[in-house]
């Protein structure tokens, strides 16, 4: 991904290197010295990002911040001081300024900051092409995308799943609750011969013994009280397409008997009907129980054990894959974020950080569960720790005594407090205010103060 980045600084010297250090960081610079300058360019060419010295002959850098603002909301912009006061800090972050550098700047601060600044665009890019990719497919009523996956549990499952997809042979799937066995079902549906046909689903688990039956194949006019007119089955609805089956472990003896049978003979007979009917439908089947263990317990069939269990593809829980879930909670918010909050545009790094290193008990569906609940809550365009679950958040630090002197005066403690924060926000100030509970610029007075 490219990305473009605007440098307003009228010192030669100090603009050629923030330009170096920009290359560097994968940006492609446009450098302007003047003010007039910058406010022509941000008319012109927008940037994707900003990057402005307060004092600028022309006009200065909150002119040029107010511009950029004016040109794209969401631009993001770095505003570079060493006259700043507390009035222009506030009218800076009033302007959207995402970070502010004093002078002189320190490199190795000017580095991060930029590197910050790229991963923010990154990952900006990727939900925005998430979102419109999942628009377009709504609007067509197409399929979703292909899966991919870094993890080497889910690369063998998908690979599993991609061989076996053209083939004509039931599907077995194997794993925890919430790991995502239906959206594998889609997948080999998506790549298989009967994409063009229906893919419908039926959960055994929540249906009672009689209704699974009558939902699965379908009944007769009297068959049963209530049963007032004739009703296809999902097998016979399934014609030409796939049938996915989850939850089979919770399916009665009487309707295994009968599934068996229809395997068997590619036909079925409605409750309450002598007819045979011939229905072409593949079935791919989900177990959250491992089936060999519910015919050793004799709750399941062994000889539709045996029909079923001829392509078994295990699916590895969210835990197993731990390298898929930052880009799992990017395309999580890209779905639910136009409804839930149009206003976030990411997530930010510490959140990754703590979603990778949760244990998942719940898999995909209870990220999903907690990425909405945080649409909800944020405040902010980015998804923050404070927007997530209490046992998703860091715990309190324990301290045996005081990281500070016992005689520390309270301005003491609480600049140590500040730091400590800003540091766990890897230097990123307004990230740090919204964890602080104070406005950005309430923030960057107490850290000038503390300077002086």
């Amino acid at each position: 991904m490219t990305f473009t980045l605007l440098i307003a600084e009228d010192d030669t010297a100090q603009a050629r290197l923030l330009a170096r250090l920009a290359g560097e960081a994968g940006f492609e610079v446009t450098g302007v010295a003047d003010g007039a300058a910058a406010l022509a360019e941000l008319a012109a060419n927008p940037p994707d990002a900003l990057f402005t010295d307060l004092r600028l002959p022309g006009a200065d850098g909150l002119a040029v911040l107010a511009a950029a603002r004016a040109a794209d909301p969401a631009m993001p912009a770095i505003l570079a001081t060493g006259y700043a006061t507390a009035h222009n800090a506030v009218e800076a972050f009033h302007l959207g300024v995402t970070d502010v550098l004093f002078k002189p700047l320190e490199l190795d601060a000017v580095r991060l900051t930029l590197k910050r600044l790229r991963d923010s665009l990154a990952q900006r890019r990727r939900i925005d092409q998430l979102s419109a990719q999942l628009d377009a497919q709504r609007a067509a009523h197409a399929a979703p995308p292909l899966l991919d996956s870094r993890a080497p549990a889910m690369k063998q499952c998908l690979n599993l799943a991609t061989q076996v997809a053209d083939k004509e042979l039931p599907v077995l799937l194997e794993g925890e609750t919430g790991a995502g066995k239906g959206v594998i079902a889609a997948h080999i549906h998506a790549l298989s011969g009967r994409r063009d046909g229906p893919l419908l689903t039926l959960n055994c688990g929540a249906l009672p013994a009689t209704l699974l039956e009558s939902e699965l194949f379908g009944f007769e006019k009297g068959a049963f009280s209530g049963a007032g007119a004739r009703k296809p089955g999902l097998l016979e609805l399934a014609h030409g397409g796939t049938l996915f089956l989850d939850e089979i472990n919770s399916a009665s003896l009487d309707a295994q008997t009968r599934l068996l049978q229809f395997l068997q003979d590619k036909r079925l007979t409605r409750l309450g009907g002598t007819k045979a009917i011939e229905v072409d439908a593949r079935l791919i089947l989900a177990a959250n129980r491992p089936l060999k263990g519910e015919v050793e317990a004799g709750r399941f069939r062994q000889d539709l054990y045996f029909r079923v269990n001829i392509f078994p593809i295990a699916v590895p829980a969210l835990r197993q894959r731990r390298e898929d879930i930052p880009a799992l909670a990017e395309y999580l918010l890209a779905r639910h974020g136009r409804a839930l909050n149009p206003n976030v545009r990411g997530i930010a790094p510490e959140v990754s950080t703590r979603l990778e290193k949760y244990d998942w008990p719940g898999n995909v569906r209870e990220l999903e569960g907690i990425i909405q609940r945080a649409l909800v809550l944020a405040g902010g365009d980015v998804l923050m720790l404070a927007d997530l679950p209490a046992d998703l958040r860091p715990a309190p630090r324990a301290f045996t005594g005081v990281p500070w002197p016992t005689d520390a005066t309270l301005a003491e403690v609480e600049d140590f407090w500040i730091r400590h924060v800003l540091e766990r926000c890897g230097g990123n100030r307004a990230q740090a205010a919204r964890q602080l509970g104070i406005d950005p610029s309430t923030l960057w007075r107490k850290l000038k103060e503390a300077e002086n």
